[in-house]
């Protein structure tokens, strides 16, 4: 089992004061402190006075003859411990607040708590939006909103209770992405993988809670508050977008409680209608998934959970990763977004967790954290895009880049404004007819978007085609981040 640094130099120090050799060092900071050590420990110890000195010495004094055996060791730890905390205090306490959440949140195995969402404005006025109580336990989970909505999915049926209109809807049990707003697991993620500083110990919900800021690539940082206690996450504060900030904060927070099974119960309220919204039903074998949709779906050679059924559509369950299955499509075209892989002899889409491609006469979707293993047990010619391959070596005409034009740009994106630039297929249209107009476009541009075509794309980079016009290619790059939220710039072009 890996160790904290913390664990590691607990367990140095009892190594000297035992006088024993230390275990080999696991991180590179514990590895730095043993090396200090064994050369402390090669410095030669004062000369010990003669036999016939410390015989001379009343019988009295001789109990102090034993501090020596712990106390040069204990000097050692102590210097190790002052040399610890100034040269190495603060990247461990940067880090070790992340490993314990990382650690918290594997281990979580269910949580009851009440999330409000409040909005503050540049002004610094406040108001609360909704606050919502949540029982969640593995897939399942149950959510109350302030305005009696209750929303439950108890992993084989998913509906919603409406007393307003004294109806319960039955939805869809898979896929069901974003649940209620503050995901613990994928804020967990986020702080591991992005930079982001320890800035002290705050008060949130009369909790004792450690306040990180998190800063994405390219992005606006936004701050996580850490339960001190449990070290789970305990508030989210996104960043100021368009003069709005929100906050999310569990003001009552429990985890690993008991939670009564009724919460998750299927039960109609008397009174109440029953309404389908496409959710589907829970079938046992593919034979009775293919006569309800219609389709001859397609399995990967891993059982699935559970499997869903309705017209048009199968969904295969497996836990943290969904197969969908539909009808293929006449012309597929792949997000210009995602990145361009191959499968089944044809394209595949890639855009973060998520792989879509057609086969055997359906259009086949996969999110989740299996999805590559899966999908390569359905297509065996699956090839994924390799973002570390240069595709812009080849351009003719290399385009100037303001580096901080394009994180401006990343910002507005993130901010909810110009999408269209986390596509490249539309930066390149734009692009291509300011090369036609450099005076601007009014009206309908001179070269319509039907005349561009994404030729390649790894993530990091794109090439497209374009079938009119003075350019014969568009060379992109994500300069900011290269996930499926980073934006698209120009960085080349081949003349016609």
């Amino acid at each position: 089992m890996k160790l904290s640094p913390e664990e590691e130099i607990d367990k140095l120090i009892d190594a000297l004061t035992a006088e024993t050799e230390p275990e080999p060092a696991i991180t590179p900071e514990t590895a730095e402190l043993l090396a200090t050590v064994r050369t402390v420990r090669q410095l030669r110890e004062p000369a010990a006075p003669r036999d016939e000195f410390i015989c001379s010495l009343p019988r009295s004094l001789s109990p102090q003859s034993r501090i020596r055996r712990w106390f040069y060791p204990a000097v050692a730890a102590a210097g190790i411990l002052l040399l610890f905390a100034l040269t190495l205090g603060n990247a461990i306490t940067n880090r070790d607040a992340v490993y314990a959440m990382e650690q918290a949140v594997a281990n979580l195995q269910n949580y009851h708590g009440v999330l409000t969402m409040q909005t503050e404005n540049a002004a610094g006025e406040e108001w609360v939006i909704r606050a919502s109580e949540i029982w969640s336990e593995g897939d399942r989970y149950a959510v109350r909103q302030d305005n009696g909505i209750v929303t439950v999915n108890n992993g084989e049926q998913k509906w919603q209770v409406d007393p307003a209109n004294r109806e319960v809807v039955l939805l869809p049990v898979v896929p069901d992405p974003g649940r209620y707003g503050f995901d613990l697991r994928q804020e967990a993620e986020r702080a591991i993988s992005y930079p982001h500083t320890v800035d002290g110990q705050e008060t949130v919900a009369g909790r004792a809670a450690t306040k990180l800021t998190i800063t994405p690539p390219g992005g606006l940082p936004y701050e996580l508050w850490i339960d001190a206690e449990t070290n789970l996450p305990l508030q989210l504060r996104t960043a100021m977008v368009k003069s709005l900030q929100t906050t999310y904060t569990y003001t009552v927070f429990t985890p690993n409680t008991t939670i009564e099974p009724a919460v998750f119960a299927y039960q109609v309220p008397e009174g109440y209608r029953v309404v389908e919204n496409g959710a589907g039903q829970l079938v046992a074998t593919l034979p009775e998934a293919a006569a309800i949709s219609g389709l001859l779906p397609l399995c990967p050679a891993a059982a699935p959970h559970r499997i869903y059924a309705l017209t048009g559509k199968v969904v295969l369950d497996y836990g943290d990763t969904t197969v969908t299955e539909l009808p293929a499509e006449a012309d597929f075209t792949p997000a210009g977004y995602g990145s361009l892989g191959s499968a089944a002899g044809g394209p595949l889409e890639v855009v973060g967790s998520r792989l879509r491609w057609q086969q055997a006469g359906l259009l086949l979707q996969i999110e989740g954290p299996q999805a590559v293993e899966l999908a390569r047990q359905i297509a065996a010619d699956l090839t994924l895009p390799d973002p570390g391959t240069d595709l812009t070596a080849g351009m003719q005409v290399v385009v100037p880049v303001d580096m901080e034009v394009v994180r401006n740009n990343q910002q507005q994106v993130d901010s909810g404004s110009s999408p269209w630039q986390i596509d490249p297929i539309q930066v390149a249209v734009l692009f291509a007819n300011l090369q036609v107009n450099p005076e601007g476009i009014s009206g309908e541009p001179a070269l319509p978007i039907a005349s561009f075509r994404l030729n390649t794309s790894n993530g990091a980079a794109a090439i497209v085609d374009v079938a009119d016009g003075p350019i014969v290619k568009v060379y992109l790059k994500r300069l900011v981040r290269t996930d499926a939220s980073g934006i698209w710039t120009v960085v080349g072009y081949d003349p016609r």
